[in-house]
């Protein structure tokens, strides 16, 4: 049969962006809150890893969430989500995170560059926007701007040192920052200022760089095999997200405690 050469929609651009964590909740067909996968008759077991609203790949099984079967019917695959005891960094946005630390005061959250400065580098942002220029530089110039004031020009408060122990752990003045405190700090950074970050307020938020609800990739990205000897084997995405919801369920219940 001869493929047809007419084209429906085209592709302008792709825009990559962060998940807020009411946009992961919403996407999620299930809570998972159990690191166990199949219960002892081989079945997937109820908001497991391997649960059924989140696809199926075993032949035969319909899926929960649209009812479509593997192979011919080709049920995609559903997220999921597990919600975190407590806020996590993102581990690929420390250096980010950090420079919204070093840009912005503990106090008052606005960005620590004078008003004049503030509307200079927005002129300057949206003269490279517009003319499609590598932005690097100048948002890096932005941010050493910043930390060479001594106190907030907005509130007063004096300018804390921002320091980044690798991997993810961050100190101002030496005390180490928690996740918790972080994610309160970014929370207040209004969106006047974000476009000075490189963040698109339209889209995202700097607080969603700090982890409280983590998706589940569906199982058909992630299906298990079966060994020539009969065992079950889990794929490495699988046995990671274990780990993640037993280490998750200790740090719960010492929390608890």
């Amino acid at each position: 049969m001869e493929r047809s050469r007419s084209i429906t929609k085209k592709i302008g651009s792709i825009d990559f962006s962060l998940l807020s964590p009411n946009e992961v909740r919403r996407m999620s067909a299930t809570k998972v809150i159990t690191a166990d996968t199949y219960d002892d008759d081989g079945f997937p077991i109820p908001m497991g890893l391997m649960d059924p609203r989140l696809g199926v790949i075993e032949p035969g099984l319909r899926c929960k969430t649209c009812g479509l079967r593997v192979g011919k019917d080709k049920c995609p695959g559903h997220f999921g989500h597990i919600d975190l005891a407590m806020p996590v960094i993102h581990v690929g946005l420390i250096k980010t995170i950090r420079d919204c630390l070093r840009a912005t005061c503990r106090d008052c959250s606005r960005i620590m560059l004078t008003e004049k400065q503030n509307e200079e580098y927005k002129v300057e942002l949206e003269k490279y926007a517009a003319e499609g220029r590598d932005k690097t530089y100048l948002l890096k110039q932005i941010v050493k701007d910043c930390r060479k004031a001594d106190k907030c020009p907005h509130c007063g408060r004096e300018v804390g040192k921002i320091e980044l122990d690798k991997p993810t752990s961050l100190r101002e003045n030496g005390k180490k920052l928690t996740p918790s405190e972080i994610r309160e700090w970014l929370e207040k950074i209004p969106d006047v200022d974000l476009p000075l970050l490189d963040i698109n307020k339209k889209t995202a938020r700097p607080e969603w760089m700090i982890l409280t609800v983590l998706p589940v990739p569906p199982v058909t990205v992630r299906p298990s095999v079966t060994l020539e000897s009969g065992e079950r084997s889990e794929d490495d995405l699988t046995h990671k997200l274990v780990d993640v919801i037993r280490i998750n369920q200790r740090l719960q219940e010492n929390r608890d405690a």
